[in-house]
């Protein structure tokens, strides 16, 4: 393996430790277990940036969706993190657009959902940064359950088709 001394490795508590906005990119079953791993006391008063999905897969693919209204996954994060700013992202879409976005058809929307309205700033800004051009705030954290049960319709379209370059959008006035 080739070294390059440019990137330090760590554990998840150095990374929790060093990083001003924290992503959380696990799969769902395995989020809080990530946070413990990290320490939760790492990641008090950070901006953390929730793109976990709750899947069943227990039936195996294409997955189910075990999240229930007012028990979403980004609600059970943000009750696990009091003292962090969750705001959930970047779930509703494949990983390979979160930098640089546009689609040949068109722009997508980037969804998010938090209670800290200066969290959900920074994620807009760094969002912006990565060449979003539409970031929607759909409020609180509670509206986690909608955008989790919408992540999984992108995913199903993605199984069904095996196509995983469809994204979202929005037409509105």
């Amino acid at each position: 393996m080739d070294k390059n001394t440019s990137v330090k490795l760590g554990t998840f508590a150095d990374a929790a430790k060093f990083g001003e906005v924290v992503f959380i990119s696990t799969f769902g079953d395995v989020a809080i277990n990530a946070i413990d791993l990290a320490g939760k006391e790492n990641l008090d008063g950070k901006v953390i940036i929730d793109t976990t999905n709750p899947l069943d897969l227990s039936n195996g693919i294409p997955p189910g969706f075990s999240g229930t209204v007012g028990n979403s996954l980004g609600e059970q994060i943000q009750k696990h993190l009091p003292q962090a700013k969750v705001v959930k992202a970047f779930n509703t879409l494949s990983m390979h657009i979160v930098v640089n976005p546009q689609r040949e058809e068109g722009n997508p929307i980037l969804m998010l959902a938090g209670n800290d309205e200066s969290a959900k700033d920074k994620v807009g800004e760094i969002a912006k940064s990565w060449g979003w051009k539409d970031v929607v705030d759909l409020g609180d954290i509670s509206e986690s359950f909608f955008m989790e049960s919408f992540a999984l319709l992108w995913i199903r379209y993605a199984f069904k088709n095996n196509s995983w370059t469809h994204a979202f959008s929005l037409l509105r006035k």
